[in-house]
């Protein structure tokens, strides 16, 4: 009895160990340039995203991304999104290069001047102010190099594209750790 429930534990272990033996997460702090609607704002963000190596060079990829939060009584921009994307790499003993193709939602909050007539291209206007949140389905393209550090952990580097709907763009560089859980 006392065997058969060692034997039971084992393959439990080793079972959830090889659930995530090729899976990895990712945090890191971006400089983004962001436009939407007539806007143009420049800050800094952060990306959290967990990811799966499904082939030998293929992985898929989840993650959010705050893409800016410079929101002020009078103007400025908010931004979250999450995404879904597939990673392409080529592989040497420095590291990964990849490439990134995907699909995010973004969430953008934001304020800017009303027009002279007090309308606004977006939104609703309240004493001269445009009010608008807007969801925009986005395209995401990205290039990369994942340095080894260790065995389980790299330092990323990331330059990555989002541009969708009423005018939303993105130009995102992410500096990020990698952790693999293997």
């Amino acid at each position: 009895m006392r065997t058969l429930f060692l034997l039971c534990a084992l393959s439990l272990v080793s079972l959830s160990a090889s659930a995530t033996e090729k899976m990895y997460a990712v945090a890191g702090v971006a400089f983004n340039d962001m436009d939407f609607s007539e806007q143009d704002e420049s800050g800094v963000g952060y990306t959290l995203a967990i990811g799966h190596q499904f082939h030998p060079q293929w992985y898929v990829e989840a993650g959010y991304l705050k893409l800016m939060d410079d929101l002020s009584d009078t103007d400025g921009l908010e931004g979250d999104a999450l995404y879904l994307a597939v990673l392409g790499k080529a592989s040497s003993r420095q590291g990964e290069l990849f490439y990134k193709l995907g699909v995010a939602r973004a969430d953008i909050q934001g304020r800017e001047a009303a027009l002279a007539d007090d309308s606004c291209a977006l939104g609703s206007a309240q004493g001269g102010t445009c009010y608008f949140d807007e969801g925009v389905i986005a395209g995401l393209v990205g290039l990369g190099f994942d340095y080894h550090l260790t065995m389980q952990s790299m330092v990323r580097l990331e330059y990555t594209y989002l541009g969708g709907e009423e005018s939303f763009s993105s130009h995102w560089v992410n500096l990020a750790f990698r952790y693999n859980f293997n």
